[in-house]
């Protein structure tokens, strides 16, 4: 293996420090993440984009060929330091941009980098990832001497709050947790957890002035993007050269955000597609940051990813919850494909942070398969009656049996796991949010060919996109995971749920009329004729779909897969994507469908256009 194989595993931020046996307590390093590989003597410096540095930091590329040993690879941060130790990432940054040798040479000498490498995946040829931290952390220890510009990095065990308390008087960025059983995981999870003490953070960028020298900034809040201010320091031309392009293929006539906006009528909106890294004096409540500063593109992140720092400490949410105690985790239940139930809760696990955001607030329905895709299964509405505490549920009428019942709301990953491990599958979900359940969020139109040419699917998706767009309603797809293609308006919960029925029907009507010899409306299946059934009435009252990436029950472990509209077309299947690669298109593309939950739009005008053209 090589460094080319590896993803990097992500810190999930958190809000408090604690004390924990079993648990690492690092100090966090301002700089550029790093893999530093050395195999058969050449030595190649990575960055988290997966682009080389190794001519910029030549230091550190001739201390990594002068370690001892054979092969390795090493996980760390790169640094440039100050004289008193305290890290200098404009200079970092500076350093990245040379190109030439001799200004390469002139400032190494001025500001040379050091390299703090905290894990240790590859040694003399042998994966280490799947060794726990402790392990992985004494042979780092035992095969590398502390040198000038290459420095193991080490920890304290348990007293997270004591370190913190150090870190605070020595004014340094932050502390990172790492539970010393784990395993090295691709991408977020809560094996590793951080908490930064400077005034900054992430923000997606959702507008521009018109010379592209200020940015209009928010924040993800689970359900939208909020208003959290403007910044123009530290954009520089160069800086606004490199955003030009990005915004402009993303400008959109109306905001995409709430909560406020900022002074000036030269603004420009965009889709939240760009993730940006700021600095500030502080955030009062209820009004924008205070005296920002631009430090870099974060083309890592996905605007989803940019919430709210908390006062004072910027990281997100909550600490987190310990993991769900799986049972019967080696239990197979995808027979063809070996696919255990441990499988299944890991993904749900891993793909919490694009999947919740739907999830959260809307009562849900399980899908069970406890013995299997091939065993019997069953509908679950109501919650099991010795749920845990951690489960969050909420009264619901159940028309069919005339009672009420408690309906299981998955707001956190520890519910999902918690469901996952029920053998649940697909995850049934409405419209509404709790609160205003008869709201609808969306409108969507279910392309359903059952065993009919899925190629007559992607003519009907597309138009039905070209004729929305034409009439200013935003469209995003998604693959059902089973046999079928979802298309989905947003509606930001302003057509009650008959409401988002009726525009159904009426987007159902117009493709019928334009494509009778391929489309239907037609209910009963005797009748379509060997059509595709444009299906309006996954929307109404009560009505479900299955949730964005949910796995269906079927060979392979398929899951519903937002898209692009450059995907759909010809050879785009319905499962063509799995558990199996799912996570490393996410943690590359992002939710391309994220902004379903946001985007505001005229109605009223939309149908006028929508029937007239």
């Amino acid at each position: 293996m090589n460094a080319d194989d590896i993803q990097l595993q992500l810190a999930e931020p958190i809000q408090k420090a604690f004390t924990r046996d079993g648990w690492a307590f690092e100090l966090k390093f301002d700089g550029f993440r790093l893999l530093a590989e050395r195999i058969a003597g050449k030595v190649r410096l990575i960055l988290r984009r997966g682009t080389e540095a190794t001519r910029q930091f030549p230091e550190i590329t001739e201390a990594i060929a002068a370690l001892p040993g054979g092969d390795f690879v090493l996980d760390g941060e790169l640094v440039i330091q100050d004289a008193v130790g305290r890290p200098i990432f404009q200079k970092l940054l500076q350093r990245g941009r040379l190109t030439g040798a001799k200004e390469i040479d002139n400032n190494r000498r001025a500001n040379p980098a050091v390299f703090f490498a905290f894990d240790l995946l590859m040694d003399e040829g042998r994966d280490l990832r799947k060794k726990p931290l402790r392990e992985r952390k004494a042979r780092l220890f035992e095969r590398f001497p502390k040198t000038e510009r290459i420095l193991p990095v080490e920890h304290v065990e348990r007293e997270g709050e004591a370190l913190l308390e150090a870190v605070k008087a020595k004014d340094l960025e932050g502390i990172v947790a790492k539970d010393l059983s784990a395993p090295y995981k691709a991408g977020r999870h809560n094996t590793w957890l951080k908490l930064a003490l400077q005034h900054g953070g992430d923000f997606a960028v959702v507008g521009y002035a018109d010379d592209f020298n200020a940015l209009v900034l928010a924040c993800w809040d689970g359900h939208r993007y909020v208003y959290a201010g403007k910044v123009g320091a530290g954009i520089t031309p160069k800086i606004s050269a490199a955003l030009r392009p990005l915004l402009e293929a993303t400008t959109v006539p109306k905001p995409a955000f709430v909560g406020g906006q900022p002074d000036g009528n030269d603004m420009k909106w965009v889709t939240p597609e760009l993730a940006i890294e700021i600095r500030y004096k502080n955030w009062p409540e209820g009004h924008a940051v205070r005296e920002p500063v631009f430090i870099r593109i974060r083309d890592d992140k996905h605007c989803t990813e940019c919430q709210a720092p908390t006062r004072g400490v910027v990281p997100a949410p909550v600490e987190a919850a310990p993991h769900v105690k799986i049972s019967n985790a080696d239990k197979v239940l995808f027979p063809d494909d070996g696919i255990t139930k441990g499988e299944l809760v890991e993904y749900y696990r891993r793909v919490s942070k694009w999947l919740l955001p739907y999830l959260r607030d809307r009562p849900l329905m399980l899908t069970r398969y406890p013995d299997g895709i091939r065993g019997k299964n069953f509908f679950q509405k109501a919650a099991p009656l010795k749920s845990p505490d951690f489960v969050r549920t909420v009264r619901m009428r159940n028309e069919e049996e005339k009672r009420d019942i408690d309906q299981i709301v998955c707001d956190d990953e520890r519910t999902l796991e918690w469901c996952a491990n029920l053998a649940t599958m697909p995850l049934h979900l409405r419209a509404g949010r709790v609160g205003q359940l008869d709201r609808a969020d969306w409108c969507v139109i279910d392309f359903d060919p059952k065993g009919h040419d899925f190629e007559d699917v992607i003519v009907l998706a597309n138009a039905l996109h070209e004729r929305c767009e034409r009439a200013g309603l935003p469209t995003y797809a998604k693959t059902s995971g089973s046999s079928g293609l979802h298309v989905m308006i947003p509606l930001a919960g302003q057509l009650d749920e008959d409401g988002a029925r009726q525009l159904g029907e009426v987007l159902a009507a117009l493709l019928v009329h334009d494509f009778p010899r391929i489309a239907t409306t037609e209910r009963v299946m005797k009748k379509r004729e060997s059509k595709i059934y444009v299906d309006a009435y996954q929307n109404g009252p009560g009505r479900l779909i299955a949730a964005p990436f949910c796995v269906r029950a079927l060979p392979t472990a398929p899951v519903s897969m937002p898209l692009l509209w450059e995907e759909v077309k010809p050879g785009l299947t319905p499962r063509q994507f799995t558990i199996k690669n799912a996570i490393a298109r996410l943690e590359k593309l992002g939710d391309p469908m994220a902004a379903l939950m946001t985007e505001k739009i005229s109605i009223e005008a939309a149908l006028g256009r929508l029937t007239s053209g």
